[in-house]
């Protein structure tokens, strides 16, 4: 079964597929996938938001083959394709389970014979469809929040320091008071012009 493609290129979340030469790419680097997988991969994708049958998947990846344990193999091909797109059956992004029917490549595909340069930063899956989302996570890089932390870090420090000296000139201030109101009540001079008990 030959599978047909709009364009050349095919874009889904932080993935880009060439399917002229068989790649994938993951934030422009290439990503190394079995044959097999791929071809599942191709198949998924050229049916994007249909169901695809476990039967199709076999015709597809052993088309002369006759597997006993069709279920295992094609279970394992798409656990397999799952771990190299990041994906999990119980939060699908990518491959959605169709109980007792076979799989669904859920997520959108952008077609184009342009091929895009996809960088780590900017390529963020929209999961959601909220563009509000990618703008708190890059605004929240590991990078802003490093800095932010080590601001933060330096201010409390800053206070600390500050209470303790205003602390020390408290206690100074206290100790000359004290000193000096002392001086006062009890110096010499003053204690000769004390009236004399008789």
């Amino acid at each position: 079964m030959s599978l047909a493609f709009p364009a050349r290129y095919g874009r889904f979340g932080t993935f880009q597929v060439d399917f002229e030469r068989e790649e994938l790419f993951q934030n422009g680097r290439r990503v190394k996938v079995q044959a097999k997988l791929f071809q599942g991969l191709l198949l998924l994708v050229s049916r994007a938001g249909q169901v695809v049958t476990r039967e199709e998947v076999r015709r597809q990846l052993w088309p002369d083959a006759f597997l006993a344990n069709l279920d295992a193999n094609v279970n394992t091909t798409m656990n397999k394709l799952r771990l190299v797109l990041g994906d999990s059956p119980e939060s699908p992004v990518y491959i959605e389970t169709i109980p007792r029917r076979g799989y669904s490549f859920i997520a959108s595909v952008d077609f184009s014979n342009v091929r895009r340069e996809l960088s780590a930063e900017l390529a963020k899956p929209d999961l959601d469809g909220e563009p509000e989302a990618d703008v708190s996570v890059a605004f929240w890089s590991s990078e802003r929040l490093h800095g932010f932390a080590r601001v933060a870090t330096l201010l409390f420090a800053g206070m600390i320091l500050g209470a303790l000296l205003a602390f020390a000139w408290y206690s100074s201030q206290t100790k000359s008071q004290r000193a000096a109101h002392g001086a006062t009540l009890a110096s010499p001079a003053e204690c000769e012009y004390l009236p004399r008990s008789v």
